[in-house]
């Protein structure tokens, strides 16, 4: 499941100074998320962090996020 591109909010996390902070997914590693906040973009971790996407409502634990794009993919389908 990619998330890129979403609209994100930040409902919780270890770092209190993101927590409500939302934005767009513009790119993603292993272990973060690059948020477009407008005015600017951040780098929060996933493990640790709760997201809700904005349109669906739906809340993603970001330790479930964890790696590579390709291989939580490969592992759904296993």
């Amino acid at each position: 499941m990619s998330i890129i591109g979403e609209e994100i909010a930040i409902i919780d996390s270890r770092d209190p100074t993101k927590t409500g902070r939302k934005g767009e997914v513009v790119f993603e590693t292993s272990n973060t998320l690059e948020l477009d906040t407008g005015t600017k973009t951040i780098r929060v971790e996933k493990a640790g962090t709760v997201f809700q996407v904005s349109k669906s409502k739906r809340v993603l634990d970001g330790n479930e996020l964890v790696g590579r794009l390709e291989d939580r993919l490969r592992l759904k389908r296993a």
